[in-house]
């Protein structure tokens, strides 16, 4: 009975954390005020950005977004929160917000909108999610149930239920908002943009290209060989894009006749010249090459390798097959040899074979390891190492031991590879073009054009730049973007 008393009070103090959504006027459960919104969000922001390279505010895109963005915001609810728009210097495709209105988009998304009101149905989208107060009753719920495990280890102690309620909030927040949420955002950037000017149908629009984009994503890693799953765990509650495509029709529907601004002109010259995928600063994979202009340096893969830039390492793989390639670099604090590198990689009784010596003007070492690796624990691999000044670079290419042999040509071959980038010679990083569709194009043709420098799945990919799908055409004499 003490028991149960001391829950009831909870929960009746905890029912009266309620207050009024300031977008849809319901009452929400929330436990902060304003003031630690607007607090926890810059706190946020000014850790976040610390990770993140983010365009300078001066840079054009940036001002294009910002413009944007500003134009929503003042038909926003909320409308006394100040409201700002980064742009994240990376291929990713995503936009997120914080607490009090830091609004992120990063490049990647912008590069495969088609028209400005997609632009604006996506920034009104993220300002949704800051005016509801998403990311508060996000917290809230958390923060809930922080009391509630307080009070249940008093009868039944859990070990350790501090770490595991920060966990808790922590993976809450970052796996994003429930359906609910954003099917609520759908709906909100449908009425900012509309206040704003623009064509409520944008949503639709920018949530096809995004269906595609998953679609290609999902063909590619299955032509890789991966297992491509699905997430059903405890945090499953994002609508599928299908079914926001639906509801964002419904809801554009009730809005029928209504038209506004499309400016498909104005996005098309803000990402004329901006990298497509990664930027200089990242490196870029183009075709079966990857070019690091950044760091100077550029290598190669035969057919059949399936390449993946990561901030973390460069990795590959024959497709469909268990062999694999990973590069990473190392800013030594002091000087050591590439020898001594592939001895402090592996142990000696580990390494069957070492040779050093010097290659594309780099001091070099090159060694077979019997040792388990990634995805193949009785693995062979064949480990290199360049050093250019205080940097090290470390190529590791493994197989099965029993099939290491049908590979070491393929090994040696991309090790080969390795050398110093020439932007003469190797060519830039893919960038956006704005190209004029003609009669008796496709984009197979298009694809065979550029050399397929955006993998097996060119053709694909630059009709969903375009919003369109590999067997949708547009009309002769219509602005398109390429890349090259």
């Amino acid at each position: 009975m003490k028991f149960n008393h001391i829950v009831l009070t909870v929960l009746i103090c905890l029912l009266s954390a309620c207050a009024t959504n300031p977008a849809t006027g319901q009452q929400d459960f929330v436990m902060m005020t304003e003031e630690e919104e607007l607090a926890i969000g810059k706190q946020v922001f000014a850790e976040m950005r610390k990770n993140m390279v983010l365009l300078p505010d001066s840079d054009p895109l940036a001002r294009y977004v910002d413009s944007v963005g500003q134009r929503v915001a003042a038909t926003a609810d909320r409308k006394d929160l100040f409201f700002r728009f980064h742009v994240v210097d990376d291929d990713t495709i995503n936009a997120f917000a914080l607490p009090g209105g830091y609004i992120f988009i990063h490049r990647g998304l912008i590069n495969h909108m088609n028209n400005e009101a997609e632009l604006a149905a996506v920034l009104g989208h993220e300002a949704g999610h800051v005016t509801a107060r998403h990311s508060v009753q996000q917290i809230s719920k958390a923060r809930a149930y922080q009391t509630g495990m307080m009070i249940t280890s008093i009868f039944v102690p859990i070990p350790q239920a501090a770490g595991m309620v920060s966990d808790l909030m922590a993976t809450a927040i970052l796996q994003g908002y429930g359906r609910d949420a954003e099917l609520q955002s759908d709906e909100l950037s449908i009425r900012y943009l509309t206040r704003a000017g623009y064509d409520p149908k944008a949503t639709i629009g920018i949530l096809k290209t995004l269906k595609r984009l998953d679609d290609i994503d999902t063909k590619e890693r299955t032509d890789a060989g991966e297992k491509v799953e699905k997430y059903h765990g405890a945090f499953a509650s994002h609508p599928e894009t299908s079914q926001r495509i639906e509801e964002a029709i419904a809801n554009a529907s009730a809005l029928q006749g209504r038209t506004g601004m499309v400016n498909r002109e104005a996005l098309l010259a803000a990402v004329d010249g901006y990298a497509y995928g990664d930027s200089a600063e990242q490196g870029a994979v183009v075709g079966r090459r990857f070019l690091h202009p950044e760091l100077g340096i550029q290598l190669a893969f035969p057919k059949d390798w399936v390449i993946t830039n990561s901030p973390m390492a460069l990795t590959a793989r024959i497709r469909q097959k268990d062999v694999y390639f990973m590069l990473t670099m190392n800013e030594m604090q002091k000087r050591l040899t590439a020898e001594e590198i592939v001895k402090r990689m592996f142990t000696d009784r580990h390494i069957l074979k070492l040779e050093k010596g010097v290659r594309s003007g780099m001091p070099y070492a090159h060694g077979q390891v019997r040792q388990s690796a990634p995805k193949v624990s009785q693995a062979m691999i064949d480990a290199h190492v360049f050093i250019d000044g205080r940097k090290a670079y470390m190529l590791s290419m493994w197989s099965d031991r029993d099939q290491f042999n049908n590979y070491v040509d393929q090994f040696s071959q991309i090790a080969n590879s390795f050398r110093r980038y020439d932007k003469v010679k190797d060519g830039d990083i893919p960038k956006i073009t704005i190209y004029k569709w003609k009669a008796g194009d496709s984009w197979q043709s298009l694809a065979a054009q550029r050399n397929n420098l955006l993998g097996r799945f060119t053709a694909e990919k630059l009709a969903a730049l375009n919003g369109l799908g590999v067997d949708e055409k547009p009309a002769p004499g219509t602005l398109i973007k390429s890349v090259k």
